[in-house]
């Protein structure tokens, strides 16, 4: 095989994954396409079939769903932890000016639309034992995250290494700038970037696996195609050690191996195909259907290129008293049928998880059947939610075992799994309000539960709430006020009220 020669499963998920691109990407992209989604009708031009594909509007019930569903994802910012020295890093994860929280939303729309993604972390080619780190950081000689879609991992490798199965290869296509004749000239060529662990025999005559990293290019010689290696090999040195894994991660819908799973909304996208494909017949019969056509019987012009002209200053003239003028125009129930297939197919979007079209249906759809929908939702948004979690929280282990972090056990990464916003009403509010001024609980208790309930934002904390309090005291039922340490006084007892004797005379004893 060469370099170049794709994975059995990713040639059985390419069709797949050019649907979701597509389809995703909207109506240019779909246009583009042309018959492979929007077939030609039968001895049909290519000047007819352009004016029928570009009178058909695209209506991308997909992309509204991705977005939805990031949007869900990220309702509640991730819960990021990591050492202290490598938070600046976080600024920049890839050194091309894209912040960390950035590169995790762009992870969860790759799983939302392919449902597979992946994450390398390097570092330079470079033995770091001998330097200060202020050398380190002059010289930018720190890791980096960079993520790689579907497409691009075309080939990967399972091996039994000290009795465990551990990722042994990984193959990646890149394109890359390549210079030109002159500095104005670049022009793109693919290369082919090969992570794998290979043996090595240490002094004690010790197999040891260690990470290596080689880059090829496809050239040809002498009429034959041959796997040409550009750079390389290169042996990533980490604490003045070899590296004895692949410092890839694959994420996937519900799992960070290197299985390969459906994309999450394939139903949708090709129920959206179908919808594409429905409203450009509908739109082909408006068009010749919806425009009333001159007949003329019993009169037979004397010249073959005689005109007719419409409107209030012409008047038609026949000779013949059976000639008639009159207008065609459609009757019947195709265009109907055509109409409320296509809201059907509207409605089987919404149901395969185009929530925000729920809104513009008729709302037939009873309570628990919604429920049932949002639950099923909320489950494969959960799956993703782990799944991304799981494989950021290796990546970043990674990345600061690289930043020469050693205990890496602080580390976390975790999405958010709350993915509507809590509802709470008037009378609960203050039904909790009512159990802390009587005593069931604490006001740090009711704070939390207020954090909870989200009328407090997430990074407030007790003592930063009760000391803006303080500078304000919130005025509450039953003419008590909130004092520094969360107890409640009566404002008669404040000492403004006490310091003016007008007040204190004219008080009546209980």
């Amino acid at each position: 095989m060469s370099v170049k020669d794709p994975n059995k499963a990713y040639v059985s998920m390419e069709d797949k994954w050019r649907r979701c691109r597509d389809v995703s990407a909207g109506k240019d992209s779909m246009y583009e396409a042309g018959e492979r989604y929007l077939p030609k009708l039968s001895d049909q031009s290519n000047v007819e079939y352009d004016a029928y594909r570009g009178r058909t509007p695209f209506f991308n019930a997909t992309w509204r769903t991705i977005s939805g569903l990031q949007g869900m994802l990220f309702r509640q910012p991730p819960n990021v932890v990591v050492p202290d020295t490598v938070v600046p890093m976080l600024q920049d994860i890839t050194m091309s000016c894209e912040p960390f929280h950035i590169f995790t939303l762009e992870l969860t729309e790759e799983i939302l639309t392919v449902g597979r993604v992946g994450i390398f972390v390097d570092y330079p080619p470079v033995d770091t034992t001998n330097l200060t780190l202020a050398d380190a950081q002059r010289l930018n000689l720190r890791p980096t995250m960079a993520s790689y879609t579907a497409e691009t991992i075309i080939n990967w490798k399972m091996s039994i290494i000290n009795n465990a199965s551990v990722l042994s290869q990984v193959v990646l296509v890149e394109v890359v700038d390549d210079q030109g004749e002159d500095e104005f000239t670049v022009t793109e060529k693919t290369q082919y970037r090969v992570l794998d662990l290979t043996p090595i025999q240490t002094p004690t005559g010790e197999t040891r696996y260690i990470y290596r990293v080689r880059v090829f290019e496809v050239k040809e010689k002498d009429g034959t195609q041959v796997d040409t290696l550009t750079e390389g090999p290169i042996f990533p040195i980490i604490n003045g050690d070899f590296v004895e894994f692949i410092p890839f991660y694959f994420v996937s819908v519900d799992d960070v191996d290197c299985d390969i799973d459906l994309p999450p909304l394939l139903d949708l996208i090709d129920m959206n195909i179908s919808h594409y494909q429905s409203t450009a017949d509908y739109e082909h019969g408006c068009h010749f259907t919806g425009l009333p056509t001159a007949v003329i019987t019993g009169y037979v012009p004397e010249s073959s290129t005689a005109k007719f002209g419409i409107g209030s200053m012409t008047a038609w003239i026949f000779p013949r008293p059976d000639a008639k003028a009159f207008y065609l125009e459609f009757t019947g129930q195709g265009l109907d049928c055509l109409k409320v297939n296509i809201a059907g197919k509207e409605q089987k979007m919404a149901v395969l998880g185009a929530r925000m079209l729920e809104a513009q249906a008729s709302g037939t759809e009873s309570a628990d059947t919604a429920g049932i929908h949002r639950s099923g939702e909320q489950s494969t948004l959960a799956s993703i939610a782990q799944a991304v979690s799981m494989g950021v929280k290796q990546a970043l282990k990674t990345f600061c075992l690289f930043s020469g972090i050693e205990d890496t056990s602080v580390v976390d990464f975790d999405l958010n799994r709350d993915f509507f916003p809590p509802q709470i009403d008037a009378l609960t509010l203050t039904a909790l309000i009512a159990g802390w001024q009587n005593g069931a609980y604490g006001y740090e208790s009711l704070f939390n539960m207020l954090k909870q309930a989200e009328i407090v934002k997430q990074e407030q904390d007790v003592d930063s709430e009760i000391a803006s309090m303080a500078k304000h005291p919130p005025v509450i039922p039953g003419g008590t006020q909130v004092n520094q340490e969360g107890t409640s006084k009566n404002p008669t007892q404040t000492s403004s009220k006490m310091d003016n004797p007008t007040v204190r005379e004219l008080q009546t004893p209980p």
